[in-house]
């Protein structure tokens, strides 16, 4: 037998993708500026700084659901797909600039593999 009449309203998120949340350090908060960027990304876990997925959000949206998959590419010769293990970093920039900048609160995941669910980052540093 099947089932009728059921509605989904989500995407269907790929196996390669990778969700979580990110969440804000309390005694940070206080830091955050209305006109502030959040960058989710994915940067391979052997070292290379490029991010291989990258998403941008207000920098007021905390907990923010992130999914990160080979749509938030940065290029399509390095899919997020493609790697074995990738560090989650969070950043709240200030400027708005992708690029890290003294002053950005940051936070990152250990090593995950993509198609991991449920990482949790929180942003609890400071850039130097």
């Amino acid at each position: 037998s099947s089932v009728t009449g059921v509605q989904t309203c989500a995407l269907p998120i790929s196996r390669e993708a990778i969700t979580g949340v990110v969440k804000l350090a309390p005694p940070l908060a206080r830091q955050v500026g209305a006109g502030d960027v959040l960058f989710v990304f994915a940067r391979p876990a052997d070292g290379s700084r490029m991010p291989v997925a990258i998403l941008r959000a207000k920098g007021e949206a905390f907990p923010f659901r992130f999914t990160l998959d080979d749509s938030s590419a940065m290029s399509p010769a390095a899919r997020l797909s493609a790697q074995g293990k990738v560090i989650i970093e969070a950043r709240l920039s200030k400027s708005g600039d992708a690029t890290p900048k003294k002053g950005d609160l940051r936070g990152a995941s250990g090593a995950v593999a993509p198609g991991t669910t449920g990482v949790e980052i929180l942003v609890d540093s400071v850039v130097e």
